[in-house]
């Protein structure tokens, strides 16, 4: 069973599908916690449409990359904006509240979201684009 899994996700999948778990956990945890330094650092985001709201999109986004790692191969480009775009804007947001003062620590975390963004651009260069195939039928009973 878990060398089929392997066979279906390989690198790539595994990508898409641990890291949008890691955002719908993520935006769960947004949306049910109280976090004042996370708001203070992203408040102009959380002025647009609220803490909630963007637990919101982190948790849609993760389903998204969820969606596209366990689904057939080829076609991931929405899981990858889904597992790409919440770390860069909250990243983005975290360095401009340390560059106006708005929230001075904020750079300490602007790293923690530029490595996340930069770990799965890495994946996603490295594992081929959409050129990656599907090996799940590879030594199946039938002789696919």
């Amino acid at each position: 069973m878990w060398a089929a899994l392997w066979r279906h996700l390989q690198w790539r999948g595994l990508t898409l599908a641990g890291v949008g778990a890691c955002w719908i956990a993520y935006g769960i945890g947004l949306i049910v916690t109280a976090r004042p330094g996370l708001v203070a650092a992203t408040a102009p985001l959380i002025r647009l449409m609220g803490v909630e709201g963007w637990g919101g999109v982190w948790m849609v986004c993760g389903v998204a990359g969820v969606a596209c790692g366990l689904l057939r191969p080829g076609r991931d480009i929405a899981g990858f904006a889904g597992v790409f775009l919440p770390p860069t804007v909250w990243g983005l947001a975290f360095v401009g509240a340390s560059a106006t003062g708005t929230y001075e620590v904020a750079w300490a975390t602007a790293p923690l979201y530029a490595a996340i963004v930069l770990l799965v651009v890495v994946v996603a260069a490295l594992t081929g684009g959409r050129r990656r195939s599907c090996t799940c039928d590879e030594g199946a009973p039938d002789g696919h």
